[in-house]
């Protein structure tokens, strides 16, 4: 490569990088979140039996915080690309059983993905889709337990679809008015199953300089 061609190259790359840095942002977000868990009742997971007391219903609502970080390193014309690493705890009282609450039902997720904000002629608006993979462990509100009485949590790969809108307040802060996901669980292991989520979510997001 000729020394002409390599500093044609530099060039290039660093007006590339200053480009990235000129639009790079960073924020971090809390939000309340309500999922839906559902196909239960056909779960392949042992069940004392089928019907009666024991009897499962098909869905289960834990609710609880997500919190996380964004960074948006790339602007495509009305569109800003990002990363998002995102974790969930997420609980309720009431379990997958007719007759009983029993321990309730559990979801703990890790999920990381990217995200596409597109910019819009109302400025303050910021309207946003994304999808993230990572771990989810849950009980699924089917109550079983150690013999020590703990209970069991199962290791998942958990996918979501995410759209949501943002409205800045503050040069520092924007309120997530909602957020909408649909995804699932896919256990690892021997109970292999599909458990769909539809969630809901709001919350405050907040931009660090």
């Amino acid at each position: 490569m000729s020394f002409r061609k390599a500093v044609l190259l530099l060039l290039a790359a660093v007006a590339v990088a200053n480009t990235v840095s000129a639009h790079a942002q960073v924020g971090v977000y809390g939000m309340f979140t309500v999922d839906r868990l559902s196909n239960i009742a056909s779960s392949p997971l042992p069940s004392p039996t089928t019907n009666g007391p024991n009897a499962r219903t098909n869905t289960a609502d834990p609710l609880g915080g997500t919190g996380g970080i964004y960074y948006d390193f790339l602007k495509l014309g009305p569109v800003k690309l990002g990363a998002d690493l995102r974790g969930s705890i997420l609980t309720t009282k009431r379990g997958a059983n007719v007759s009983f609450n029993d321990s309730g039902t559990r979801i703990y997720s890790v999920l990381g993905g990217v995200r596409a904000v597109f910019h819009t002629p109302i400025a303050p608006l910021k309207p946003y889709i994304q999808g993230s993979v990572g771990l989810g462990r849950s009980d699924y509100g089917l109550s079983n337990t150690t013999s020590t009485g703990q209970v069991v949590l199962y290791n998942n790969f958990e996918y979501e679809g995410l759209a949501g809108l943002d409205i800045k307040l503050l040069p520092i802060m924007d309120w997530r008015v909602a957020e909408f996901g649909y995804g699932g669980l896919n256990p690892f292991g021997t109970y292999s199953h599909n458990y769909p989520i539809k969630q809901v979510s709001m919350g405050f997001v907040f931009h660090l300089p």
